[in-house]
């Protein structure tokens, strides 16, 4: 038995599939506006398929108070912050390197 979004029932208890009904507005928001599901907790992201997949698989059902949909070009712009302040703290240590004679 299959809902709407295709959850496949036969898998889950009575609970889970509750919390992943009320996530379908959720699902189906994410997929007309392009978002992603994020949770602080342990910043995870993930697309729509994805957190389906997960779910179909007994992870991460948890409920839509747990969940965000925001911009995956968020998560991206946050890693390229990163990325270019680990490349300045390497040239910052290379440069260190050359005035102690390491090469």
């Amino acid at each position: 038995m299959y809902s709407y979004f295709g959850w496949n029932y036969e898998k889950l208890n009575e609970r889970k599939r509750e919390i992943l009904d009320e996530l379908e507005p959720l699902y189906q928001e994410a997929m007309v506006k392009g978002l992603w599901f994020y949770t602080p907790y342990q910043d995870l992201w993930f697309a729509p398929s994805e957190l389906k997949e997960k779910q179909e698989n007994g992870r991460y059902i948890w409920g839509k108070e747990n969940w965000q949909l925001r911009h995956p070009q968020e998560k991206l712009s946050q890693l390229c912050r990163e990325k270019e302040k680990l490349e300045q703290k390497i040239e910052n240590f290379r440069n260190r390197m050359a005035e102690n004679g390491n090469t």
